[in-house]
């Protein structure tokens, strides 16, 4: 019987040595680490980009709301005279847990943050009766109706009225509850009193205090605001960062709409035409304005501050950004905060690179969504 030999060389070609297999085995890991490297990369500049797209979104949703409600103050009241502009509106509304809402007779109302670093609330007034009912002065009133001059036209049942007087600096807020079929220029506004809007509703008058408006409105100006005014109130909640409406007029605080998230703060500015040009040059915009100005007030410009949600690690000690954002034609910069509400921790290497970094705000991108809205009830009603 014959012996089968296999050649040493082929032989040999039957498996791989060990350090073939160390040499393959170190290749394969060096791909391995390449390819987890540009995932990583990859990964990083894709939160980079849909944070970007979630602040863009977030940010111009919520410039928009803020923009509408802007468009729409003074509508209602955009005729009353120099004299009674900025009067203080007594008002009340019993189904509020705070039931008194006193606030003055303006469109836009801006109250500055207490310090640089906390938002700004702006107040916007409007109505919403679907008549553009100019002043209608009163001639006659008893404590619980008033009597027009002319005519009642486009006063409707339901609908709330600022009452104002030419002999003083308030004003009061009141709910028609009636008109008066006596004559055609009497409307009432009772205590209590539950009636019938002339789409078939039935309600009871929350709007209309005890006692009703006394012997203050003898004479002086009636302006509707429809059956919904509202005064919103706008604001940014600074611990979740979240820009936020509600209406003062009807709704408790505790009932403020989430408008937009992400958002680190809110700034605004009137507009005053001071010379009485027409054009809100730039020196004429303020933080305040005195009350006796506010008729002369033809524009309003805001600012929100936008967070991206990713934290960006700095290129060395380098971080994504190095100073902070401005607003108003670059004219003034944001006043920061950490991510967390403390202090700003510096510029150092430490603080950006260091075991606060992950609550330091230059870590992060941001967006400046800034608008300069005309208050188009003004410029077309009262001029100075």
């Amino acid at each position: 019987m014959s012996t089968l030999r296999i050649p040493l060389r082929r032989r040999r070609q039957l498996g791989i040595s060990l350090m073939e297999m160390m040499v393959g085995i170190t290749i394969g890991l060096v791909c391995v680490l390449i390819i987890v490297q540009l995932l990583s990369v990859w990964e990083g500049r894709k939160r980079t980009t849909s944070s970007g797209n979630d602040a863009q979104t977030i940010g111009t949703i919520g410039s928009f709301s803020l923009d509408r409600d802007l468009r729409l103050a003074g509508y209602g009241f955009g005729t009353a005279p120099f004299s009674m502009m900025g009067c203080s509106v007594v008002a009340s509304n019993s189904s509020l847990t705070a039931p008194s809402v006193n606030f003055p007779l303006t469109p836009v109302d801006i109250t500055k943050g207490a310090t640089e670093d906390k938002p700004d609330t702006v107040r916007v007034l409007y109505g919403n009766s679907p008549y553009f009912v100019g002043a209608q002065l009163l001639n006659k009133s008893t404590a619980e109706s008033k009597t027009l001059e002319k005519s009642r036209d486009g006063f409707l049942v339901g609908d709330k009225v600022v009452v104002a007087s030419d002999k003083s600096a308030d004003c009061q807020l009141v709910e028609i509850t009636g008109l008066a079929l006596s004559d055609a220029v009497t409307v009432e506004h009772e205590s209590g009193k539950t009636y019938t809007t002339v789409t078939g509703i039935s309600r009871t008058a929350s709007m209309n205090p005890a006692g009703g408006t006394g012997t203050t409105f003898s004479t002086g100006s009636m302006f509707n605001l429809g059956q919904g005014p509202a005064q919103q109130i706008w604001t940014v909640d600074t611990g979740r960062q979240m820009l936020t409406r509600y209406n003062r007029l009807g709704e408790d605080p505790s009932k403020a709409v989430d408008v937009a998230s992400d958002v680190v703060t809110l700034k605004a500015q009137y507009g005053v035409d001071n010379n009485g040009n027409g054009i809100v040059e730039s020196t004429e915009w303020a933080d305040t304005v005195a009350f006796a100005d506010r008729v002369k007030v033809r524009a309003v410009r805001f600012a929100l501050l936008v967070r991206s949600r990713q934290f960006e690690r700095p290129n060395g000690t380098t971080p994504v950004t190095a100073a902070a954002p401005t607003w108003a034609d670059g004219g003034k910069a944001f006043v920061l905060n950490n991510v967390d509400g403390t202090t700003d921790s510096g510029s150092g290497a430490s603080a950006i690179t260091g075991a606060t970094a992950s609550n330091n705000w230059r870590n992060y991108r941001y967006r400046v969504y800034e608008n300069v809205v005309p208050l188009r009830n003004m410029i077309w009603g009262t001029a100075p």
